[in-house]
């Protein structure tokens, strides 16, 4: 089974000039959930809060 998207964003396009604290954010959490999947997904991720105030104040 293979999946791709159907048009290709660029970075511009996905982070649109959100601030790069925020995109820096974003993308750490990113990764937390790509390696939680990996592991098998089981339990909370560590220091996930849920996304309400997970994101700092910017």
């Amino acid at each position: 089974m293979s999946w791709a998207w159907e048009d290709e964003p660029s970075e511009d396009q996905l982070v649109g000039g959100a601030p790069p604290a925020l995109v820096a954010e974003v993308e750490k959490k990113a990764d937390e959930l790509v390696r939680f999947a990996a592991g098998g997904g089981c339990g909370p991720l560590p220091g996930w809060h849920g996304l309400p105030g997970a994101l700092p104040s910017l």
